[in-house]
């Protein structure tokens, strides 16, 4: 799934490349977990909730698997690990300040999702 990328140019190398991509992809795991139980609250029990919370548990698979991909299992859940602590500690383990880290995350895990070898050539661009 990760694009591979040879040439004299690059500003990275693809390891160091990866290893940001995985960071990225370990802290969009964590926003779509997070997201899942903001489904589980904001809908009434039923075939919507269930859905829409199933969607936001693969995303988070995905992300996660993608970050393991990148780096190593091992690595991509300490990752995990210390980045739900640093997200929770910033929301002050309270839904009600999501926007906190919502500017850092919604918009950016979409779009690492949409596009992941568009961000790993930012990454090999990146000096």
């Amino acid at each position: 799934m990760l694009l591979t990328l040879t040439g004299p140019a690059l500003a990275l190398d693809l390891d160091k490349a990866k290893d940001y991509l995985g960071m990225e992809y370990a802290h969009c795991a964590n926003w779509f977990l997070i997201m899942r139980e903001v489904a589980a609250r904001s809908f009434p029990p039923g075939l919507d909730r269930n859905m829409a919370m199933a969607q936001q548990e693969e995303l988070a698979q995905q992300a996660f698997e993608r970050s393991a991909e990148a780096t190593s299992r091992e690595v991509a859940l300490e990752r995990a690990k210390a980045s739900m602590e640093s997200m929770k500690e910033r929301m002050k383990n309270s839904l009600e300040n999501l926007p906190v880290i919502a500017d850092d995350y919604a918009y950016s895990c979409k779009a690492l999702m949409e596009s992941p070898d568009a961000r790993l050539r930012f990454w090999l661009e990146r000096k």
